[in-house]
């Protein structure tokens, strides 16, 4: 007697209903279990990243390590769109004033991460009022050139012996006469109360020094011209509402990390 082969009766279908979910459901708590862990570590890093002192983290590999990797990140996605993805600035772009963070030359500070990180949270002239807001650049054509505090009015003629002056200061050719009248000009501006007396700046303040080839907009005489008659106001954004602290000291070490790892240096100067 030959009859067909019988499929699983309604029970063992029922039955096999009702446990199929349970591998699924297993597998789902694996990867919550995972994803919980993942996140425990994240945490636990970020905690150990906070807790150190962070001008000593490029010296510890661990802590290094995942700094540089979420701090690359951050630079991308919030501070690349200004420096460049390469953290190179913007100078070859125009002279847009926009600082190359690779070179060993730092307008405000000395490049320590603890000094970054201040920049990346409260700005520079952001409005912030923990930010920097010393030493704009004075606009010396307008009738007022500084609202701190009363300085004179350059003529065209002493903008242009200060112009000889900073020329030579870069080692090119200028006229003796006119660098020496830009001396007098240099001190009766008051431009030695920022620069200093050597004119070699004062990063405390943000001031740049004048006696290197190192410039953020530009070093030709028409540019020195500009920034001598309309003056100098860049702004760096504050991001204390925008990043987390982890995030914030995760971009100032991998800022630190571009000037302490370069092996060249480029042009740079004030904002």
């Amino acid at each position: 007697m030959t009859g067909k082969r019988s499929g699983p009766t309604r029970r063992q279908t029922l039955v096999w209903h009702a446990f199929r979910p349970i591998p699924i459901a297993a597998a789902a708590l694996v990867v919550l279990l995972l994803l919980a862990v993942v996140l425990v570590h994240h945490r636990s890093r970020e905690a150990r990243l906070l807790r150190a002192d962070p001008d000593t983290v490029l010296n510890q590999p661990d802590l290094r390590r995942a700094a540089l990797d979420q701090g690359r990140a951050v630079f991308l996605r919030h501070c690349a769109g200004c420096h460049g993805p390469d953290g190179r600035g913007a100078d070859d772009r125009g002279g847009a004033g926009v600082p190359d963070l690779t070179d060993h030359e730092w307008l405000y500070g000395e490049g320590q991460v603890s000094e970054i990180e201040a920049i990346v949270r409260y700005g520079i002239r952001s409005r912030n009022p923990k930010g920097w807001n010393l030493a704009s650049m004075p606009a010396y054509a307008s009738l007022h050139p500084y609202a701190a505090e009363p300085l004179p009015t350059l003529t065209p003629g002493e903008v242009d012996d200060v112009v000889q002056l900073l020329v030579s200061y870069e080692g090119l050719q200028a006229n003796p006469q006119a660098v020496a009248r830009g001396h007098a000009v240099f001190t009766k501006a008051g431009c030695w109360d920022c620069h200093g007396p050597d004119a070699r700046g004062d990063s405390a303040i943000g001031a740049p020094n004048l006696r290197d080839a190192i410039t953020l907009y530009g070093g030709s005489a028409a540019v020195l011209r500009q920034t001598i008659e309309q003056g100098r106001k860049g702004v760096s954004p504050a991001f204390a509402d925008r990043l987390s602290a982890a995030e914030i000291r995760a971009v100032a070490v991998y800022a630190a990390s571009l000037s302490h790892s370069a092996s060249r240096s480029v042009r740079k100067d004030a904002s």
